[in-house]
């Protein structure tokens, strides 16, 4: 609650990331059972979160029948970090618990297929990461773009309609600090000091905004 007094819930920090972008928002708590109606919107993102895609909840449930529809009715769909995770299962794809521990703070991974919205050049990028939970079968219909040592499968996409990322564009170094100290007893003191020193290094995070945005005009038009 500290947090979210301090940096916000993930909808604020998503509005607050692409509010100069002439993209207008509503936030949907799905925890709290509420969902839109299905063209409600233009595009929907499914931010992260401190759930798992292995949970048992009636909203879960609810949540992984509503991507499908998303999905079938070809409406835009963003998902980052368990938003990745929840798609990759609800497309085919497996979620593990990882048996490589925590990815916390900067880390690296490689762009390794180009698209309209993601042009970058540069390799390595170093973005932010919060999760044990990884996807490590990519859904047969989806295509890598995004891949690191530690998590192989960081980001894919469907045509261009879907797109999912491991990583957070909606993080910067104070809020991946304060997690990383705010869940030190099961993340380990050693990822924590590994993490916490990453964050004085390179940080690619716009380059992943730019790609929300540059996704989500191509998407839409």
């Amino acid at each position: 609650e500290n947090l979210i007094e301090e940096f916000g819930n993930y909808g604020d920090m998503f509005a607050q990331l692409l509010e100069d972008k002439n993209f207008t928002f509503s936030t949907y708590t799905v925890l709290e059972n509420t969902f839109p109606k299905l063209n409600d919107c233009d595009g929907y993102i499914i931010t992260g979160g401190k759930y798992s895609v292995f949970d048992r909840f009636s909203w879960q449930n609810k949540l992984f029948k509503f991507l499908e529809k998303v999905i079938e009715e070809q409406i835009p769909l963003i998902g980052i970090c368990y938003g990745h995770q929840a798609i990759a299962k609800v497309l085919g794809g497996e979620v593990v618990r990882s048996p490589k521990g925590y990815g916390v703070g900067l880390m690296p991974v490689n762009v390794i297929k180009t698209t309209s919205w993601c042009n970058t050049n540069t390799n390595p990028l170093m973005l932010h990461a919060m999760h044990q939970d990884q996807v490590i079968e990519l859904p047969s219909k989806a295509e890598l773009f995004l891949s690191g040592d530690f998590c192989p499968i960081s980001g894919f996409f469907v045509k261009n309609k879907v797109l999912a990322i491991q990583q957070h564009p909606d993080f910067n170094s104070s809020l991946n600090k304060s997690l990383m100290e705010k869940r030190r007893d099961i993340i380990g003191s050693t990822t924590v000091r590994e993490g916490t020193q990453s964050l004085a290094g390179p940080d690619h995070t716009q380059t992943s905004i730019n790609w929300m945005v540059d996704f989500l005009l191509s998407a839409t038009d």
